[in-house]
């Protein structure tokens, strides 16, 4: 029992320590199949950057192959931690929530055989999210949580081919009326949030994903595709991101086959590089069910509209290299149906290159319409194909939209949206134990903090969200 004068020392005192929950998303694994892409790189940066602030950041993440270590270094006071939650192998996606008991015993185990005493638990994603608040009401101790994407959004978009698991929507809502708080990479997302879930406004702080400015940075385009043994001649369209439906690919595709009828003498210099999913190109064990679906859907409009010739998939690429795909194009396209966020309009402007994208989500916060980049109506392939051909043939549009786009891309280095985190986490924590040490005292003026797992911890039940 400590004397409530006392505690506001202690926390000071204390090391700064975040446990990070991403369940599905390895920071260290490769980016590009399954369900591997924005939320990876999300945890990856942002973990790196807090370290340089002075946080010790502990990754959890689910174990999901045999060839990876327990514990990885991801630098000097940041590691990843692989809990053992379910099988040791690829689980899709929408079926991990079952394993999710096990991961919090799993974590709760490890942090007392390791005595780790955290200020507060960061969680991601819904899974992570649930894994977060159950975690932290046995530790007593704040959560805070970031949401990528949001159930239903996504569910109005993708319906009866939504693969999220039912109960999604109801864990979310459980997450956005907990006793925490909640991040939006967005202000359209942070309205979604009050309109579609009656999330108190007070409790969501916007704070975006950022790009890394010293991986990501203005390449002359003669080199990168030196580099990458393009040909200099040619008339370059790039995708970069997963092979799933709400991405807009199909869009993409109708806007190539629209940009060859607009350019008929171009056409066999055109070529469209779709840079994502399966490293193979074909079905594989980490290739997710939806994300195979989608590939041989995408293979058949490819036919369709005869342009074979044209479109070329990369499958995941390497992620050193990456800066130099987008260097190397003429254009970034970005025709998503629904995005959230979007770190792939903030590399493509850092690297130099300029980006068509869908007029949704926060994009429409990272692009300046006209000014960094292009928006234009999601579906509308005619509209993509005429900015796309219009930065193809305009220079000098093509040299003001990419010098507006690298002063752009400063606001959201990973620097500055650690400082952003950083503060919110100290706010948190100070907040939460405020209110602990005066609302939730004993009647003799002290209160219990523990940060210590029982003996027996309580597991949620299985396959339903608590409420």
């Amino acid at each position: 029992m400590l004397p409530i004068p006392n505690i506001f020392a202690i926390i000071i005192t204390m090391i700064k320590r975040v446990a990070i929950f991403t369940d599905h998303a390895d920071p260290l694994a490769p980016i590009g199949a399954g369900y591997m892409g924005g939320e990876n790189v999300y945890v990856l940066e942002l973990t790196r950057a807090l370290s340089r602030l002075g946080w010790h950041t502990d990754v959890y993440t689910r174990a999901s192959s045999l060839k990876t270590t327990h514990i990885a270094k991801v630098s000097q006071d940041a590691r990843v931690i692989r809990l053992k939650a379910g099988p040791v192998s690829f689980v899709p996606r929408d079926k991990l929530f079952t394993y999710m008991p096990e991961y919090v015993e799993s974590f709760l185990k490890f942090q007392k055989e390791n005595k780790l005493e955290y200020l507060l638990i960061h969680g991601n994603y819904y899974f992570s999210g649930w894994a977060a608040l159950q975690s932290a009401k046995v530790l007593g101790i704040p959560f805070v949580n970031t949401f990528h994407t949001l159930g239903i959004v996504r569910h109005n978009f993708l319906k009866d081919t939504d693969p999220s698991p039912h109960e999604r929507i109801a864990i979310e809502k459980e997450i956005m009326t907990a006793d925490n708080r909640i991040i939006a990479t967005s202000p359209q997302m942070r309205d979604e949030m009050i309109r579609l879930y009656g999330t108190n406004p007070k409790k969501i702080t916007v704070i975006p994903g950022g790009v890394n400015l010293n991986r990501f940075q203005p390449t002359p385009q003669l080199l990168a595709r030196r580099v990458l043994h393009f040909s200099i001649n040619r008339l370059i369209a790039l995708y970069v991101g997963r092979i799933e439906r709400r991405k807009g690919i199909d869009t993409l595709l109708e806007a190539v086959a629209e940009l060859a009828r607009l350019m008929p003498d171009k056409r066999p210099i055109m070529r469209c590089y779709i840079a994502g999913g399966n490293p193979k190109g074909h079905k594989s064990k980490v290739m997710e069910p939806s994300e195979l679906k989608e590939w041989e859907r995408l293979q058949g409009i490819v036919d369709k509209l005869g342009i074979k010739d044209i479109v070329r998939f990369l499958g995941g690429i390497n992620r050193e290299l990456l800066t130099f795909y987008y260097a190397a194009a003429d254009v970034t396209v970005v025709p998503s149906y629904y995005e959230p966020f979007g770190l792939v309009p903030l590399e493509s402007m850092a690297s130099g290159t300029p980006v068509v994208a869908s007029r949704v989500g926060g994009i429409q916060w990272t692009i300046r319409d006209g000014k960094s980049g292009y928006l234009v109506e999601p579906g509308n392939a005619k509209a993509f194909a005429e900015r796309i051909r219009y930065l193809m043939t305009h220079a000098t549009a093509h040299k003001l939209l990419r010098e507006n786009g690298i002063e752009r891309v400063k606001l959201f280095s990973w620097d500055n949206i650690a400082d952003q985190m950083s503060d919110l986490y100290q706010d948190v924590v100070i907040d939460y134990f405020y209110r602990k040490a005066f609302h939730l005292a004993n009647g003799n003026g002290e209160v219990k903090v523990h940060n210590k797992s029982p003996e027996k911890p309580i597991t949620p039940q299985h396959g339903a969200a608590t409420g």
